[in-house]
């Protein structure tokens, strides 16, 4: 989990010319070669191949490889059902782990919400592992309603928000109708250090998201 939050960062936070790039790492993509060609100043630094993960179904499980870097990362078709099974064997293919099964106290997540993804044309999306806690907490609130909501363009890939962060950072997400927790408010300063962003700006895109998710066209 570190290491995959690590490897994001690193690409968000990306310097060329001594100006960040700052284009969010992609969570959901329509084909790879977006990933492999885009965007292309860190491309060009830090260029990816992507292969098929061995082992799992012809088409569902792949693996982001970028050797200066030094990460990987599993992405599954969103009709994967057997995407945990393919996680353990990524660990055990690239990492060396002998285990048969997850922790229960670990998910492996979809960094995008795969009906949604379904809906807008993509069909790959990235893993990452999470605390079992954390993960359910954005599965029950923010991304289900983001999959009711139908919004965005299809076709075009995706890139992780500051809801995806405050996950991989293990902050549960905020409650709608609710004040932003301490804990929430402590990872705006984080991120505000981070990004050289006012942390009252991420504060209102964090509300902002969550009131996007709400939203039910039609209603």
């Amino acid at each position: 989990m570190a290491r995959e939050r690590e490897a994001l960062m690193t690409e968000y936070l990306f310097e060329q010319g001594g100006a960040r790039v700052r284009v969010p790492p992609y969570s959901a993509v329509p084909d790879f070669e977006v990933l492999i060609r885009t965007p292309s100043m860190l491309r060009t630094r830090h260029p990816v191949r992507v292969d098929e993960l061995s082992g799992a179904r012809r088409g569902r499980a792949f693996v982001q490889i970028c050797p200066s870097l030094n990460y990987k990362f599993l992405w599954v078709h969103a009709d994967n059902d057997d995407y945990r099974a393919d996680y353990v064997t990524f660990l055990q293919n690239y990492y060396g782990m002998s285990i048969q099964a997850l922790p229960g106290a670990y998910h492996v997540d979809h960094l995008y919400n795969r009906a949604r993804a379904r809906r807008l044309a993509l069909p790959y999306i990235r893993l990452v592992l999470l605390p079992r806690e954390v993960n359910t907490s954005h599965g029950a609130g923010y991304e289900k309603s983001r999959t009711l909501g139908g919004l965005g363009a299809p076709g075009n890939q995706r890139g992780i928000d500051e809801i995806s962060l405050m996950k991989l950072w293990g902050v549960s997400t905020p409650r709608k109708g609710m004040p932003l927790s301490p804990e929430i408010i402590a990872h705006a300063r984080k991120m505000s250090m981070l990004f050289s962003i006012p942390p009252a700006e991420i504060e209102r895109n964090i509300r902002e998201l969550m009131d996007v998710a709400a939203f039910r066209p039609g209603l």
